[in-house]
């Protein structure tokens, strides 16, 4: 596939700034960049930065003009999608989604409804007026979630245990709901997390990951603190043989045609009950391990995607496999909450011959909070084995490796790895704690 004359614009996506060098380096098109100051990560990617707010729209659509832009790049962020719908509409640039697809798959509402049409298993919600009835209120069971149907981010999102607590609580929902639509669902708890990824061509859609989710274990209960992504998931053949195929049937009613999509639930009593849509980019990078496993990234098939209408020149599904040959897993280092006076080891990790990739997320001199957040994670690091016991080996060596010391003098690693505690884990031998509340 021929790139050397594309033009890309970023509006933010500077997470996969490493590999977006990497990949612009082997192929040749050009970037060019908006935003109102430069990132530090632009070095060595953009081609030409423009000092436009990104959702100034006439502002991005005078650079697309000037620059002849072929298509447009936002990573996981769902803040710049509509605003990147804008543009293309009155530009002709491509983008991966179009604005019928994104009501659709960015409404938690309508992705159930798409979801219960193709038989695809979700958590059963109630049906609620919007002002609810007293009878209304009288059938819900307890414990509830209560959502905004088109918020991300976990605004406006909360567990409810009791009647007395609920109406503050979906009042908050309908506030940071744009279309003044809430949801209400069973809430799920003592169940473990389970994600599966589709990688669509032309309609085609393939499944390209499942993992499964673990943890922070300590004497604080940081019930929604992740430790381990673990792939492949271990429901993953019940997955095939039980939703598999509604998923794919989901995908098309949606009209989604190209990208990728992730899917998040839960697994309990032997059932999936998923929950969430994200037709973006996963913030995990798993294409990472992808390329690893098999040659599939689809970060590149993206940027194909949006600079010549096509995601690649193979038939996708032919090299797409989510039973990876080997186990591996995102490892996520979270602290404990101090400031970060200086960190050890990290080129070390770098270094190890099975660690993929180390994305930094905190620096030193930063302060973190005592939060149950995922800004608590200063290292996200893709880890593989040629085993389960070898994988387990090499999590201890990372851990024991790191050094990230406080202004205080104490270690900051919550939950510093031991060999037993990793191979259980990746095993299955302990059941992860459920982080259900988040939702």
């Amino acid at each position: 596939m021929d790139l050397s004359q594309k033009r890309l614009l970023m509006i933010g996506g500077y997470a996969y700034a490493d590999h977006l060098k990497k990949y612009k380096a082997e192929t040749g098109f050009k970037v060019i960049a908006v935003g109102r100051s430069l990132d530090s990560r632009e070095e060595g990617l953009t081609d030409n930065h423009y000092y436009v707010d990104r959702t100034d729209v006439q502002g991005i659509i005078d650079v697309v003009k000037k620059e002849s832009v072929d298509g447009i790049f936002v990573g996981s962020s769902e803040a710049y999608v509509n605003i990147a719908i804008d543009v293309c509409e009155q530009t002709g640039a491509r983008f991966y989604v179009e604005r019928k697809q994104w009501g659709i798959v960015s409404n938690k509402a309508k992705f159930k409804e798409f979801a219960r049409l193709s038989g695809f298993p979700v958590i059963p919600e109630y049906k609620l007026s919007l002002n609810p009835t007293q009878e209304e209120l009288s059938a819900l069971e307890f414990p509830v979630m209560i959502k905004p149907v088109d918020c991300s981010g976990a605004r406006g999102l909360n567990p409810c245990y009791r009647l007395e607590d609920f109406m503050p609580l979906y009042e908050e929902a309908l506030r940071w709901s744009p279309s003044k639509n809430v949801i209400v669902e069973s809430l799920i708890t003592g169940a473990e997390d389970i994600c599966v990824c589709y990688t669509i061509q032309d309609g085609e859609s393939t499944l390209s990951y499942a993992f499964s989710k673990d943890v922070v274990r300590s004497e604080k209960n940081y019930v929604s603190l992740p430790l381990f992504h673990l792939y492949p998931s271990r429901f993953i053949e019940q997955y095939r043989k039980e939703a598999d195929d509604a998923a794919k049937q989901m995908i098309h009613r949606m009209g989604l045609k190209n990208g990728t999509i992730n899917l998040q639930g839960f697994y309990k009593d032997n059932h999936f009950f998923f929950y969430e849509a994200g037709y973006r980019m996963g913030g995990a990078q798993a294409y990472i391990l992808t390329e690893y496993m098999n040659g599939s990234n689809v970060l590149n098939y993206m940027i194909n995607y949006v600079l010549t209408g096509r995601m690649s020149d193979e038939r996708l599904s032919g090299r797409e496999d989510a039973n990876f040959p080997y186990p591996c897993c995102n490892y996520y280092v979270e602290l404990k909450a101090g400031t970060i006076d200086h960190i050890e080891g990290i080129e070390d990790v770098r270094a190890m011959n099975y660690v993929l990739n180390v994305t930094q997320m905190c620096h030193e001199g930063d302060v973190i909070f005592e939060t149950n957040e995922i800004g608590r994670a200063i290292y996200r690091i893709h880890v593989v084995g040629k085993n389960k016991e070898e994988l387990a080996h090499n999590l201890v060596s990372i851990s024991q490796t790191l050094r990230i010391i406080s202004k205080e003098g104490y270690e900051m690693q919550i939950e510093p790895l031991e060999y037993e505690r990793c191979l259980d884990t990746i095993n299955y031998k302990t059941s992860p704690q459920s982080i259900s509340i988040r939702r």
